[in-house]
């Protein structure tokens, strides 16, 4: 286990647009020299009309994560038989596992969601568990207050405040807000990667003992590896996300949605969708078509 400390550059997010009602900033695994392990995609979207038609998934969790603002409620559907709004602050982690079918989309009266989705990677021993889906309403997330800081504690913990949120591995997931002079510490454990991404605003950011704040620009993200403390302030109104988890160390093989070990194993679970094995998914309307 390498315990030193790692920081990557900053990488600023890739704009990507579908059709007319969906826009993102979009940050790959492979931007930060190994640092987000076990996050293989984060896109924090806004999107106003259905986008994606239904999807499979497997070796991972697909995360959805409602940021307050949000107008309307992200209504999931998938081959388990859930049906349901995710409103605004709540968070819905669906575990593919061996796979399943879904899609979310906005509903409702002038629809839309402001939200991050995250594809957080599976361990090898866990690819193939059975699907199920973790759901936390806004009302039941935790937060951290202090002077100029407000923090809601999604999943895992901070400062001795933890989620109630039971996840198939450890992850933490922190959505922030600070004010001018607020100022924010988070512990990394030994053995975990951090992301720490910049909302909206600029967040000055030091880990350990480094001497040296970077800045984050709005739309901007970094990499952390190895035990530290992160220290984070704004010199105004500043939102940020953290996530981090134990890094998993492990080969990747991607195929859209589906992330596995090896290519034999990526065969197998595309045949397994192939033959119908992930369940179907009708709606109740036709959404409209995109991809994934």
């Amino acid at each position: 286990m390498n315990n030193t400390l790692r920081i990557s550059e900053i990488v600023a997010g890739h704009d990507m647009e579908i059709g007319h009602g969906f826009h993102a900033k979009h940050f790959a695994e492979n931007a930060f020299r190994g640092l987000l392990d076990p996050v293989v995609m984060l896109d924090h979207f806004h999107m106003s009309v259905p986008t994606f038609d239904p999807h499979p998934h497997a070796g991972i969790s697909a995360v959805t994560y409602m940021f307050e603002d949000s107008a309307s409620p992200h209504v999931n559907y998938d081959s388990l038989g859930n049906r349901g709004p995710i409103h605004p602050g709540d968070l819905h982690w669906f575990v593919a596992g061996r796979g399943t079918v879904h899609t979310e989309q906005p509903e409702g009266k002038n629809p839309h969601v402001h939200a991050l989705q995250i594809f957080v990677n599976l361990p090898a021993g866990k690819k193939l568990i059975d699907p199920h889906a973790v759901h936390v309403d806004s009302v039941d997330i935790p937060e951290i207050h202090a002077a100029g800081v407000r923090v809601r504690v999604v999943t895992g913990e901070s400062q001795e405040v933890r989620s109630p949120a039971l996840l198939p591995e450890p992850f933490t997931l922190l959505d922030g807000f600070l004010e001018a002079d607020g100022i924010f510490e988070h512990s990394v454990p030994a053995g975990w990667n951090a992301m720490i991404y910049a909302v909206q605003g600029r967040v000055s950011l030091s880990a350990g003992d480094d001497a040296m704040p970077q800045v984050l620009p709005e739309a901007s993200a970094l990499g952390v590896g190895g035990a530290t403390t992160l220290r984070l302030a704004a010199a105004g109104s500043a939102h940020f996300v953290i996530l981090s988890g134990p890094a998993l160390n492990e080969p990747l093989v991607k195929h859209g949605p589906f992330v596995m070990n090896t290519q034999e194993q990526m065969n197998d679970r595309l045949q397994a969708y192939q033959r119908g094995e992930f369940g179907r998914l009708e709606l109740p309307f036709k959404a409209v078509a995109g991809a994934d």
